[in-house]
């Protein structure tokens, strides 16, 4: 199991982008989604393939970045954030 971290810039105001947030959502088993363009996913994918999952449902001018989170962590986050965050498998 893998918890990565998902940033998007998605850049066409004219483009529906809901085919994108639907890739997202249905190739993991657990999302949290507390930034405006960050999602954070536990998922049975590496960053590289759920990057292709994602690829087709954007614009060349969009932008992603998709990393692993490790138990090395820290930031500045509600409880909420933090419990969600603890409560996953890395």
């Amino acid at each position: 199991m893998s918890v990565l971290l998902i940033t998007h810039a998605l850049n066409n105001k004219f483009k529906d982008y809901e085919p994108f947030y639907a890739a997202l959502k249905a190739n993991c088993t657990h999302w949290w989604h507390y930034f405006d363009s960050t999602w954070i996913v536990e998922t049975q994918h590496g960053a590289h393939q759920y990057a292709q999952f994602l690829y087709p449902h954007m614009e060349t001018n969009d932008r992603l970045l998709v990393v692993e989170i490790t138990p090395l962590h820290q930031g500045w986050l509600p409880k909420e954030a933090w419990e969600w965050l603890n409560a996953r498998s890395y």
